[in-house]
């Protein structure tokens, strides 16, 4: 590519990703009177129309936030140019008095704001319904009809409105937990394993059997507190094999423990910390694992509280794992504990003495709840009321439950599981808020006359345990279902949560589909094996016939192990296993109501025949945002890219973002939010989800200004580290995406002064702007490092720049200019530090340089070479990339920035590995965690942490929507769009629809510049967009088969260069770009080739105007090559010629991977590569010296100072100078041929990715300044002429390699040095 089209290249393509300025400020509206032709109801309908109201981002929401709602609505025309002049909202207590509203009126407002309008009414009022409609005058100042009436409603406005105790269940042991004696066989089948007894709230004692050492077997006694462990003492167990079959034996009685092993009493201690009654249970962690064959409870009156051999399908620890032949195995990181009481259920029976207007209940939990009226669910939402850092807030929901009552006598019914507040959260554990799960609700009835009764959670409902055994996020749920609850008792009263009451804002989590699944068979007798053909997030929903008694068992796993068996390795701890007991031998269904897992197969056992798999469904679950958008294109590889990036987000996206649904984890990571939410605000409508979200993080902030790396926190347990580069970063970049995605200035608002205190915390701890990039760095990168104080620095120049746009858009001017100035600071700190003379930047690393273009840091005369450098990285891995989640999101945005869409295009529709396309071919239907979660050779990875949903790596779907398709954001909220698409090589169509704040957008592009570009616009009214099209001029250019320059509602046509820009209003337009009059194709042969010889390209030109065209083939090389010469050729019309080009390679050059630049005219080939090969056996060499080969070194009489020395690297011996040590050196003798010119050749070593500065002398003087900076571990190879006469006289030179006067990078490491001929 010429520099004139590169640099044209960038300028375009700058637009593109450049972070968005914000919108101008509306001018300040202004209410008239409407005139009597245009009151509400007597407008004729008009031409324009309103729809799709919303308040606060939510379709008729009930329990909204205290504070002025916002409004907002759509207009829709079939005509262009539609847009709103003035507008007309009324807000009333009821439908009927819209027309002449009693609460507000806005009045006519000259404005032209239909999103985000705030209400400006009396106060609202707490549990109230307000109905709204609105009507707007258009451009030709035309009214339209009035709109549909929309809803909204407040709950409690604020703590005192909320009636309601907290309520639970008695949930302890009973009294007969409190001295017992445990009897049990056991084996250590690796180092260690723990017994818990006198257990509640997951603490508790702990007694463990360790055989770290198998010389010193140990008994370990522990306290565990909500501290942690306390070790009481080592006991050693002298002539114990642990490994072997042992009887375990202690007694717990009042405060004395006595321990026995094999009949002998080994311990007796006196402990107060535990009396109260308590279970018992086991523990591992990490590689820990034991089997317990046997297991006796005896309490001190002498019942049997439990006596088990652990037979096949024993459920004695229904979340533990029992072992075919029998036994207990425990292992890995778990806490098993026996399972307490049943899943508690609560009734409340009530006379409703009128007729019901309409009925509303609330409620909020510690816990997971659902109710019921009348024995129906209330609500379609499930695992509310969500998770949320509970010692902060807690949410309430509100739901219209006017059809599920009447008159006359009803039955309120509850159930409490514990959910994230007391059930197992990630790897840490259970209790990690609270023990004790509690309930608050209330039933607001209004009557028909007007007045209202209220039924609010007391000491008058009841409880008792119900169906549901045991419920975990991570291991399941077993129900019983012969169990009904009948032993009803008074309930607890819990101390009151009230004040922590926040209204949900979000969607709930829902059903969003539902999967068939399909039988598949399965290598395992009595085990069947179904397949829903997605890996999924929620349960299954099972109809199936049993026998009463019986019990099947369903587990879950994201793909199949090679042998055809369920893989569940990487779900580490989570057990992900129901279990049902059936209560009658007719048909029942089944559905989990208190779990969810992450799957795509489903395994049954424990019933004698195959269900079929028409019994057998997957319910799709997740926060309910609207899908709002599609995408298609002619590559079924690209399109099953985007069904996996946005089954990936549908999954992950419960409650919080998630960073895989199935294992032990399911936490809020930030570094993964923070590179997927511009992906994700495409894909769902993640507005208000993503707005929540922010409260958690801000819930995780510490008194610094840091925040966490997950949000929320494990409550004494994880909060993922404080500040880390790249993650704790989502907390400016996530709030500025959503900004810029819905035009929201109050998410600005609500999260501002978090956000300066976020941003002052990254400058206070830096060091002159230069920061750390923290523990993760650039995460699972492909041995291509990048860092860390690159990742950090560049993370304030994006932040500080984030946060002074956002200042501006809520005007603070003062601020907007403080945090541009950090960002200046920043950069001219980044480009001293990271950015060298040749424009390479940092370590030469692939997120490095995306870093620094994503956030415009690199100098202005050096974006050229920067650029170049960054797309070697990529080809020099044979087109291939190496980023982790760091870079990922920025990758194919700065090579289409950089002008190398053509390698973006390659990198999309790779199938080797590492790609996308790589996952796709192993059969993933959702995006990977790593890029190797199933290595090339079918093998899983590292169990530890391997998941198949997992959605950062998704991000690259932001370039998919934003460069392919075409559609962004020129202003926030679009209210004007940037239609641009950038066709490139392998996809020929692409159909892209979005549902904006406005309506849909929509852009629809077939062909390719070459052979000619149809682009179909949509623009919602109200709007305007500016289009961008591939083309050679204006004149190629036509809209519905008119010139631009006559286009109706088509403006501002600017001639870019190699592209077309307009503006145009809303509506919709047909663009057809005429094929390019020049094609252009090229071959390259050979492929490869040594310094000296020469490379030749053949060009095919072909003339397909009307007129003759005369030019000649022009072609780019590496710098320091010489650009060969063609002679100018004129083509008649329709014709075609071949040009060739010789290429001289260069002798003095490095070896790899370089490329070749040809145009013709305005027509431009894809590059061209060629390997520079330098042979480490060539066959002509005058001498050779193998350093760090004693032999070799002496008898080049090798000579070097004290910080030299000598090793094996990257698999050759080599010697190096010594790092940190100024002009450290080593030298030695060199064969040539006297008088005679010569070529040295060099090969470095590298053990990680590096930067090397040294000098190479020949008799004492300079002949090579090397400045090299290398991807990764390995050797680079180079050489470079002698030709100066003086230094020739001689037989033999004296040859110095010395590291550069400040012992700056790393010393020079050579392996080998040969003297060659020149060529």
């Amino acid at each position: 590519m010429s520099l004139r089209l590169r640099i044209g290249s960038l300028v375009a393509a700058a637009v593109l990703i450049s972070p968005l300025l914000p919108a101008t400020a509306a001018p300040p509206p202004s209410a008239t009177t409407p005139d009597a032709a245009a009151t509400a109801g007597t407008t004729a309908p008009g031409p324009t129309t309103v729809g799709s109201l919303r308040t606060n981002s939510l379709t008729n929401p009930l329990g909204i936030a205290p504070g002025a709602p916002r409004l907002s609505w759509q207009l829709d025309s079939s005509r262009r140019g539609a847009a709103q002049t003035k507008y007309e909202v009324h807000v009333a207590s009821t439908a009927a008095k819209t027309a002449d509203p009693d609460i507000w009126s806005s009045g006519v407002v000259t404005d032209d704001r239909s999103v985000d309008v705030a209400y400006a009414g009396p106060a609202l009022t707490p549990y109230t319904q307000y109905f709204w409609q609105v009507r707007v005058w258009d451009d030709t100042g035309t009214a339209s009809a009035w709109s549909p009436v929309a809803t909204f409603e407040t709950a409690n406005l604020k703590p005192e409105d909320w009636q309601g105790d907290w309520i639970g269940a008695d949930s302890q042991p009973g009294a007969e937990w409190t001295d017992y004696t445990i009897d049990a066989d056991v084996t250590l089948t690796k180092d260690a394993l723990g017994f818990f007894f006198r257990g509640r709230g997951g603490n508790g004692y702990m007694w463990q059997l360790n055989q770290e050492n198998d010389a010193r077997p140990l008994l370990r006694p522990h306290v565990k507190l909500a501290t942690g462990y306390s070790l009481l003492g080592e006991i050693p167990l002298n002539g114990v094999n642990l490994k072997q079959r042992n009887h375990l034996k202690i007694t717990v009685a009042g405060h004395t423990i006595t321990t026995w092993i094999n009949n002998t009493q080994v311990d007796q201690r006196d402990r107060s910390d535990h009396d109260a009654p308590g279970l018992v249970g086991f523990r591992t962690n990490g590689v820990e694992a034991g089997v317990v064959h046997t297991l006796k409870v005896t309490n001190a009156a002498g019942k049997q509280l439990i006596d088990t051999a652990f037979p096949s399908g024993d459920q004695t620890f229904p979340d533990g794992t029992v072992l075919p032949t029998g036994g207990l195995e425990v292992k890995g990181t778990t806490d098993l504990w026996l399972p307490g009481k049943a899943v508690p259920v609560f009734r409340k029976n009530i006379t409703l003495p009128k007729r019901i207007a309409k009925a509303r209940m609330y409620a909020a939990a510690q816990g997971i709840y659902e109710l019921s009226l009348n024995g129906q669910k209330v609500g379609d939402q499930h695992l509310a009321p969500g998770w949320t850092d509970y010692a902060h807030r807690i949410q309430s929901q509100s739901y219209d439950v006017t059809k599920l009552i009447t008159k006359g006598s009803n039955t309120i019914g509850a159930e409490l599981a514990n959910g994230w507040f007391a059930g197992n959260v990630a790897m840490f554990g259970s209790n990690k808020y609270g023990s004790q799960t509690a309930l608050s609700a209330q039933l607001r009835v209004t009557y028909t006359d007007g007045t209202t009764d209220v039924f609010a959670t007391d000491s008058s409902w009841e409880t008792a345990p119900g169906a549901v055994q045991a419920a975990d996020l991570l291991n399941g749920e077993t129900y019983d279902a012969r169990k009904t609850p009948t032993d009803w008792t008074p309930v607890q009263i819990r101390p009151s949560a009230t004040s922590k009451l926040a209204q949900q804002t979000d969607q709930p989590v829902r059903v969003t589909g539902e999967l068939q699944a399909k039988a598949i068979a399965s290598p395992t007798p009595g085990v069947y094996l179904y397949d829903l053909g997605q890996n999924m997030v929620g349960v299954g929903n099972f109809k199936l016939t049993g026998t009463p008694g019986q019990t099947v068992k369903i587990r879950y796993g994201e793909v199949l192990n090679p042998d055809g068996t369920l893989y569940t390795d990487n779900l580490r701890s989570a057990k992900a296993t129901d279990r049902y007991t059936f209560a009658t031998s007719g048909p029942e269904t089944y559905q989990p109501r208190f779990t969810f897992h992450g799957f795509r197969y489903i395994e049954l056992s424990g019933l004698p025949t195959a269900p079929p798999a028409s019994a057998i469904t997957g319910v799709v679950m997740g926060t309910d945002g609207a899908k709002t958008s599609s995408f298609t294109t002619n590559s079924a590889l690209v399109n099953k890219l985007h069904s996996n990036i946005v089954w990936g987000q549908r999954g992950n996206f419960l409650s919080i973002p998630t960073d895989t649904p199935a294992r032990d984890e399911r936490m809020g990571w930030t570094g993964d939010i923070n590179v997927f939410a511009r992906t994700a605000v495409y894909n769902l409508d993640s507005q208000a989800f993503l707005t929540k979200w922010l409260q958690d993080l801000r819930d995780s902030q510490a008194a610094n200004g840091a925040y966490a790396s997950v949000a929320p926190t494990v409550p004494n347990s994880f909060d993922g580290g404080l500040g880390n580069a790249g993650w704790a970063d989502a907390g400016v970049n996530v709030p500025w995406t959503l900004w810029q995605a819905y035009g929201d200035t109050s998410v600005i608002s609500q999260h501002y002064d978090s956000m300066r205190r976020y941003v002052d915390y990254l400058v206070a701890s830096s060091n002159g702007l230069i920061r750390g990039g923290g523990d993760y760095g650039d995460w699972l990168n492909l041995d291509d490092p990048t860092p860390g104080d690159l990742i950090g620095t560049s993370f304030i120049a994006k932040g500080s720049r984030q946060l002074s746009q956002m200042a501006a858009a809520i005007g603070n001017q003062a601020d907007a200019a403080k945090y541009q100035k950090v960002y200046e600071d920043t950069k001219a700190a980044f480009q001293a530090r990271f950015v060298a003379a040749d424009g390479t930047v940092g370590t030469d690393s692939q997120t490095g340089y995306i870093l620094a273009f994503t956030n415009d840091l690199v100098p202005t005369d050096k974006v050229t070479a920067a650029g170049d450098h960054f797309a070697n990285t990529i080809l020099r891995r044979d087109t291939h990339l190496s980023t982790g989640f760091l870079g990922v999101d920025g990758l194919l945005p700065v090579l289409t920035k950089i002008g190398r869409s053509d390698l973006a295009y390659k990198l999309l529709q790779n199938t080797s590995y590492p790609s996308w396309g790589y996952e796709i071919g192993k059969g993933a239907t959702t995006v990977w965690e790593r890029w190797n979660s199933i290595n090339p050779d079918g093998t899983f990875n590292d169990v530890g942490m391997n998941s198949f949903n997992h959605y950062a790596y998704g991000a690259v779907g932001e370039w998919m929507y934003r460069s392919l398709a075409g559609v962004s954001a020129a202003e926030p909220g679009y209210r004007k769009a940037l239609i641009a698409p950038t066709p490139g090589s392998g996809i020929d169509s692409s159909d892209y629809r979005y549902q904006t704040p406005y309506g849909e957008i929509a852009s629809r592009w077939k062909g390719t510049t070459e052979y000619g570009l149809t682009l179909d616009v949509t623009v919602p009214a109200n709007t305007t967009a500016t289009v961008r099209i591939p083309a050679p001029n204006i004149g190629a250019v036509t809209e519905s088969g008119n010139p631009l320059t006559g286009a109706d509602h088509v403006s501002n046509v600017v001639d870019e260069g190699s592209t077309v820009a307009m503006t145009v209003a809303s509506g919709t337009y047909r663009f057809v770009v005429e094929p390019a009059p020049i094609r252009l194709s090229v071959t390259g042969s050979p492929a490869a080739g040594e310094p000296g010889s020469t490379a030749t390209l053949t060009a095919v030109v072909k003339n397909r105007s009307t007129a003759p065209v005369t030019g000649k083939l022009e072609v780019t090389v590496p710098e320091g090559w010489t650009a060969p010469t063609t002679e100018s050729v004129t083509l008649a019309p329709g014709t075609q010629t071949t040009v060739t080009a010789r290429i001289a390679v260069p002798v003095a050059v490095n070896a790899g991977a370089v490329s070749f630049g040809v145009k013709f005219l305005d027509a431009v080939a894809p590059a061209i590569g060629f390997t520079v090969n330098e042979s480490l056996e060539p066959g002509n060499a005058i001498d050779y010296v193998d350093l760090g080969v004693m032999a070799s070194e002496s008898a080049h009489s090798l000579t070097a100072a004290p910080s030299s020395g000598t090793t094996v690297e990257a698999g050759r011996t080599r010697r190096y100078a010594g790092m940190f040590v100024p002009g450290a050196w080593f030298e030695f003798n060199l064969g040539i041929t006297a008088g005679q010119p010569f070529v040295m050749r060099l090969v470095e070593t590298y053990d990680k990715a590096q930067t090397k500065d040294y000098e190479v002398l020949v008799n004492g003087k300079v002949v090579k300044h090397r400045v090299i900076s290398s991807p990764g571990a390995g050797l680079q190879t180079y050489q470079f002429v002698v030709d100066d006469p003086t230094l020739l006289t001689s037989q033999t030179v004296r040859v110095r390699i010395q590291h550069n006067a400040t012992a700056s990078g790393y010393d020079p490491s050579i392996a080998d040095v040969w003297s060659l001929p020149t060529p």
